[in-house]
């Protein structure tokens, strides 16, 4: 795992982050890959998940790469929560939730994503 990629604990739940603040595309498009296969390692419908999309760059390989993430991990997700998606991030996010049927929770804070994650459990 990396520093964009980590496991916290808040009010004792485990809460996989995902940090893709301000991360240009070559970013972004290699954090996607780790993050699949952390998490399609753990117990179907387990995860409770934080991505933190602020000020990160997007561009068709990234929206791709995004879609296909939440497709792949769907099976593995208990609640999801972003924070940052305005502008473009938020339209991309809104179809992200249509091709893929999941619930994703915008938040305008981590703090706010943190505490609606753990009241899902």
């Amino acid at each position: 795992m990396t520093d964009r990629l980590k496991e916290i604990t808040y009010k004792s739940k485990t809460i996989i982050v995902i940090d893709l603040s301000h991360a240009e595309p070559d970013v972004v498009t290699s954090i996607i890959p780790e993050a699949i296969t952390f998490i399609s390692k753990k117990p179907p419908k387990s995860c409770l998940v934080l991505t933190d999309v602020s000020g990160a760059t997007y561009n068709k390989p990234v929206a791709e790469a995004i879609k296909d993430f939440v497709k792949k991990n769907t099976p593995f997700i208990k609640a999801s929560a972003v924070v940052g998606a305005e502008g473009v991030r938020q339209v991309l996010l809104q179809t992200v939730i249509f091709l893929t049927r999941r619930e994703l929770k915008s938040c305008n804070s981590r703090a706010e994503a943190l505490d609606w994650l753990v009241s899902r459990e």
